[in-house]
C-alpha cells in the first residue's frame, strides 16, 4: 500500500479523507439498530470488519490493525464474558497478536528467510528448469519453470515466491534476448502468478489465509484440522487446475515462431547453483525435520488414532516444532557463523502479513462467537436458502461462489464471510464443517483477474514483462477452469479424506 517515503499533497489529502471515513465506520456503525439476534457487541465487530476492509483497500494494511484492537477492547468482555482477562484491551491483544495463527505465520516466514539466504529456494527452481524434459523445447521448459513455482509455492507464501520466480524469469528473458513486447515472457509472468496462487491453496504451510479460515472454522465448530489431511485434498485439486492451466497456455495461446528461435537452454544452465555447502545442508535438514513434524501427525491419525504417539503429536501441535527449529538455526554455528542470524532475519522479514493477520483474526474470529449474535443471524437468514440441497451441491456451490466473488472483491473478506456463514450451515445440516472449510479455503483464494482481489494479480499487472490485459484475459479462463474443477472434485475428495 503506502510504502513510499514521500507522497504528493493530493495523495496525502486522499489518505486523510479515506482514513476519516474508515474510522468513522468503525465508530458509528454500532449506533445503528441491531437486527435480531445480533447484539450491540456484534454490531461493533461488524463495524470493525467493514471499516478494516475499507481501510485495507484504500489506505493501508498495517496501522488500521492497532485502531481496531483499541476499539475492540471496548466490547471484548461482552464477546468473551468467560475470559480470564481483566481488561478489554488485554483480551483484544490476546485475540489478535496472541493468536496461534500469528505465531505460526511468523515462524514460517522466518524459516523462509533462512532457506532463501542459503540458496535452497533458488536451487529447487533451477533443478526443475534443467531436467532432461525441459530440454525438449520452449513449452517443455515453460512447464518445468511453472512447475518449479508450484512446488516452491507449496512451502513459501504466495507473494515472496512470485517475486522470487519472476526475478529469475526476468534474468532469463534478458539473457535470451527477449523484448518486453514479446508474448512468451508475458505468458511466463502470468503463468508464474497463477502457479503461485494455485500453490497457495494446495497446502496451508506458510500460507496465512487458509490457516486463518480454518482457524475461524475451528473456533466456531471445535473441529481441528490436520495439515496432511488438508493437503490430501488441496494438492490433487491444485494439480488438476495447474495442468489445465498449462493446457490452456499450450493449446489456446499462440506464439510467434520467433519466440522459439530465441530459446537457448545452455544459457540458463550456466546459472545453475553449484554444489550444496555445509550451511545449506544443515539448514535443509532442520527444515525437513519441521516438515516431518507437521506431516507425521496426519499419518498417526490415520493408522493409529488411539496410540500414545498420536496423542503426543497432537499435543505438540504444528507451532512448537517451528520455534524449536528457529532456535536450533540460531544456536547452531557452521563456519563460525550461526545458520540463522535472527536480527538479520527480522530485518529481512516481511512484517505486513503478521500485522495484517492480527486484526483479521481478532475480528473474524469474533464473528463466530454466539455472544455477537452473528452466527444466529446467519442461521436464520441464510440457511433456509439452501434447504433441500444435497451436501454435494452445497460444497460445490460455496466453492464456485467464493471463486467468482473473490475475482472482483478482496479474498480476505470473501473467505471470512463464507466461513462464518458456512460453518453453522454445515453443523445444522449434520455435515462435517471441514467440507465447507475446504471449499472456502480453496475457492476464496483462487483470484486471477483484477488487482483488488489478490496482491499477486496486482504485481502481474505492474510487471514490465507482463501487463493488465494479458493477465485479465487469461484470468477469466482460469476462473472458469477453477470453478469447474472445484465443482467436480472438492466434495468427493473432501468426503473421502475427512468423512461425513
Amino acid at each position: 500500500m503506502n510504502e513510499a517515503t514521500s507522497a504528493s499533497p493530493n495523495k496525502i489529502q486522499q489518505t486523510y479523507f479515506f482514513s476519516v471515513i474508515g474510522i468513522a465506520i468503525m465508530l458509528l456503525f454500532p449506533l445503528l439498530p441491531a437486527p435480531e439476534p445480533i447484539t450491540p457487541a456484534g454490531m461493533t465487530v461488524i463495524g470493525l470488519f467493514i471499516g478494516l476492509v475499507f481501510l485495507w483497500s484504500l489506505v493501508d494494511l498495517l496501522w488500521p490493525t492497532f485502531i481496531a484492537i483499541v476499539l475492540f477492547g471496548t466490547v471484548a468482555q461482552d464477546v468473551f464474558p468467560d475470559s480470564f482477562q481483566n481488561r478489554g484491551i488485554y483480551e483484544a491483544g490476546m485475540q489478535s497478536f496472541g493468536n496461534w495463527i500469528v505465531l505460526f505465520v511468523l515462524g514460517c516466514l522466518i524459516l523462509t528467510v533462512a532457506l532463501h539466504k542459503v540458496g535452497t529456494i533458488r536451487r529447487i527452481a533451477f533443478w526443475f528448469m534443467t531436467r532432461e524434459f525441459a530440454k525438449r523445447g520452449l513449452w517443455a521448459f515453460t512447464f518445468m519453470f511453472l512447475l518449479a513455482t508450484l512446488v516452491v509455492g507449496c512451502f513459501v507464501d504466495v507473494t515472496p515466491v512470485q517475486i522470487f520466480m519472476l526475478g529469475i524469469a526476468y534474468e532469463i528473458f534478458e539473457d535470451l534476448g527477449y523484448d518486453k513486447s514479446d508474448h512468451w515472457p508475458r505468458i511466463v509472468v502470468v503463468g508464474v502468478t497463477f502457479s503461485a496462487i494455485i500453490s497457495f491453496v494446495m497446502t496451508p504451510i506458510s500460507h496465512p489465509l487458509p490457516i486463518l479460515f480454518l482457524g475461524i472454522m475451528q473456533d466456531i465448530s471445535g473441529v481441528p484440522v490436520n495439515l496432511l489431511l488438508y493437503m490430501l485434498v488441496g494438492v490433487p485439486v491444485g494439480l488438476v487446475i495447474f495442468l489445465l492451466m498449462f493446457a490452456w497456455f499450450r493449446y489456446f495461446v499462440k506464439l510467434d515462431p520467433q519466440q522459439f528461435e530465441k530459446f537457448d537452454l545452455a544459457a540458463i544452465e550456466a546459472k545453475r547453483p553449484g554444489p550444496m555447502d555445509s550451511r545449506e545442508r544443515a539448514t535443509n535438514i532442520i527444515c525437513l525435520i519441521v516438515l516431518a513434524a507437521w506431516i507425521v501427525p496426519g499419518f498417526t491419525l490415520l493408522v493409529a488414532p488411539d496410540s500414545g504417539i498420536n496423542a503426543l503429536m497432537q499435543q505438540i501441535g504444528i507451532t512448537a516444532p517451528l520455534f524449536v527449529a528457529i532456535s536450533a538455526l540460531a544456536l547452531l554455528y557452521v563456519d563460525e557463523r550461526p545458520l540463522l542470524n535472527l536480527k538479520e532475519a527480522f530485518a529481512d522479514l516481511e512484517w505486513t502479513p503478521v500485522v495484517f493477520l492480527a486484526s483479521v483474526i481478532m475480528v473474524a474470529g469474533c464473528m463466530g462467537e454466539r455472544t455477537t449474535g452473528i452466527p444466529g443471524f446467519m442461521e436464520v437468514n441464510f440457511i433456509p436458502l439452501l434447504e433441500g440441497l444435497s451436501p454435494f451441491a452445497v460444497v460445490a456451490g460455496i466453492a464456485v461462489l467464493c471463486c467468482l466473488i473473490t475475482n472482483i472483491a478482496n479474498n480476505v473478506a470473501v473467505g471470512i464471510i463464507f466461513i462464518v456463514a458456512g460453518t453453522p450451515l454445515a453443523l445444522s445440516m449434520g455435515m462435517n464443517p471441514i467440507l465447507i472449510g475446504m471449499a472456502v479455503c480453496i475457492g476464496a483464494n483462487l483470484a486471477y483477474t483484477i488487482p483488488p482481489s489478490f496482491v499477486p494479480v496486482g504485481i502481474a499487472y505492474a510487471s514490465p514483462w507482463g501487463g493488465g490485459a494479458v493477465t485479465f484475459r487469461n484470468g477469466l479462463a482460469m476462473t472458469a477452469i477453477s470453478c469447474i474443477v472445484m465443482a467436480v472434485l472438492l466434495y468427493p475428495l473432501s468426503l473421502l479424506v475427512f468423512g461425513r
